[in-house]
């Protein structure tokens, strides 16, 4: 199953002095989160929702304030530990009414849901059991955000809009009260992962968002609207091309007070990327060294956007029309770093992909290949031997092979083939009947898939692969064998052909490019009246020359 579950039950904010400072201290500031990546009976397991989970914690200590000891992150639990962890919660917040401070928690889920539970493994904790468990936690706020297929199930608050206006301004206190839900979906849809991003959707962009880029007042704070909205249109984009479908953010209030709740604090970050007020279009933030992305938004002209992010080494890709963008940031932890839009190199797209289950639409290229090897030896051929047929004068099988493929997710290949090959010549000869001759060759029609495996980062002008393949299709093999009169006798036989191998890709900027490998192949076709079949083939060299556009 996709992914996700969001709850926001709920949230406190804390008294500020100034925009983009953290929490008062004063207020007590709890977190739970968690993360389920094992899927029960008929689920398949998810990849990143204890990633998620362990992003959401660092997040919550590192921009909003949270204590590290006040965040307990929970992966792979069964209910039984889930329950433990909500009494434990529920105890140290009680403390901390009972001595007469207020108390903001969060309460975080990722994995799989149903409307009415969330599945732990093959346990499960139903919803009413997990919302009642949540709410008779004393706080003063407290935000739910789940992150799971159907989330949007949790939450029965009455009469809140969608998108209303809750926030509140706390001074030395919290002004506010209630429950905010927070759901990655509505109650009807799925929510999902991105092989991409390394995540899902949902929490990505929400935390995206909590970095600054949902800072639409751009105060330094990140308020639950404004991360709402962000996360909202954001997943919606990102989800639309999707086989699966839109993804709808949902979210659901009940406070009471006035001003602005916040939920992250970018400013008060020491190392930011800022994009500027020109750039436009679909950018991406990578982390250079993890080659991992760790920011993607649509990013509009006119205003800047700050993403706060640790120190290190970034490349900021942004797209627009058929032209990349690729510019080199370094954040060192002395503030924000703005992209020098003059220093980033500029280059025309060689994929376009699309998110989600679907294919993706990516590179064509063309192969032409040489082979050349010898030629396998089984009963067949010890057969020709017996008969006195020896190999001539070279004693390879040279061929020649064209493939057409496309790559329909990163570094994943598919296509056809077409392959021709011959093989040695056999002579019989004797001092008083002229030589007699025995040869073949053999015609391949096969699919083909392709997987590569980046050796050299994108920057280098010539890209380095290691690859591997297997085809599968018709092999059709004939005959020749000319007899002493010099007379042609020709056969044809039909069967299953099968080749693997592996090897380097060479590739340079303007899409050509060089392989060398090792290929083995097996087509069981040709037989003889003595009930011996051949495998034409064998262990193969290849030498290729390509072009991907």
């Amino acid at each position: 199953m996709l992914r996700t579950f969001v709850i926001a039950a709920c949230l406190a904010a804390a008294g500020i002095a100034r925009a983009g400072a953290p929490p008062d201290p004063g207020v007590a500031t709890f977190a739970l989160i968690v993360g389920s990546n094992p899927g029960g009976p008929g689920q398949t397991d998810l990849h990143y929702a204890e990633d998620d989970a362990r992003r959401v914690g660092a997040l919550l200590a590192e921009l909003g304030g949270y204590p590290a000891d006040g965040v307990d992150i929970v992966v792979h639990p069964t209910p039984q530990v889930l329950r433990e962890r909500l009494e434990r919660l529920a105890t140290r917040v009680q403390a901390e009414r009972a001595a007469g401070r207020q108390v903001r928690l969060l309460f975080y889920y990722s994995g799989h849901a149903r409307a009415t539970a969330i599945d732990l493994g093959f346990e499960e904790m139903p919803l009413p059991e997990l919302r009642q468990r949540l709410l008779a936690v004393p706080a003063t706020l407290t935000i739910v955000v789940l992150d799971a297929c159907q989330s949007g199930a949790f939450s029965r608050v009455k009469g809140a809009a969608p998108a209303a206006d809750f926030s509140f301004n706390s001074r030395q206190h919290l002004d506010a009260t209630g429950v905010v839900v927070l759901a990655s979906s509505s109650g009807s849809e799925l929510s999902q992962e991105s092989e991409q991003l390394k995540s899902s959707y949902f929490t990505h962009h929400l935390l995206v968002g909590l970095r600054g880029a949902g800072d639409a007042n751009r105060d330094g704070t990140v308020s639950i609207d404004e991360a709402y909205r962000y996360a909202y249109h954001q997943t919606l984009l990102a989800t639309t091309e999707t086989a699966v479908g839109g993804q709808h953010v949902t979210m659901e209030v009940e406070l009471k007070g006035h001003g602005e709740v916040p939920l992250s604090y970018p400013r008060a970050a020491t190392s930011a990327i800022e994009l500027p007020a020109p750039l436009e279009g679909q950018a991406i933030v990578e982390d250079r060294k993890a080659h991992a992305v760790v920011a993607e938004m649509y990013k509009a002209k006119g205003a800047p956007v700050r993403i706060a992010l640790a120190p290190g080494e970034y490349w900021v890709l942004v797209r627009h029309g058929d032209r990349l963008e690729r510019c080199a940031v370094s954040t060192t932890g002395d503030g924000a770093t703005s992209v020098d839009l003059a220093k980033c190199s500029s280059e025309k797209l060689v994929q376009t992909t699309r998110k989600g289950a679907g294919l993706m639409t990516g590179r064509t290229r063309f192969e032409l290949t040489g082979l050349i090897g010898g030629e396998r030896h089984d009963a067949y051929m010890q057969t020709l031997k017996d008969f006195g047929y020896e190999e001539g004068f070279m004693p390879v099988s040279p061929g020649i092979a064209v493939t057409a493929t496309r790559e329909v997710y990163p570094h994943v290949w598919i296509g056809g083939v077409a392959g021709y090959a011959g093989s040695p010549e056999y002579e019989r000869t004797s001092p008083d009947v002229p030589t007699l001759r025995f040869s073949w060759t053999t015609t391949t029609f096969a699919g083909v898939a392709r997987g590569e495996y980046p050796l050299t980062d994108r920057e280098f002008a010539t890209n380095v692969s290691a690859y591997a393949h297997a085809a599968v299709g018709l092999g059709i093999a004939r005959t020749h064998f000319i007899d002493q009169d010099a007379m042609t006798t020709t056969e044809t036989f039909y069967g299953a052909s099968l080749a693997v191998g592996a090897g380097i890709h060479i590739e340079g900027r303007r899409g050509i490019g060089f392989s060398a490998g090792y290929q083995f192949e097996y087509a069981p076709i040709i037989d003889n009246l003595t009930g011996d079949t051949h495998a034409v083939g064998g262990h193969r060299a290849t030498l290729g020359l390509s072009f991907s556009y």
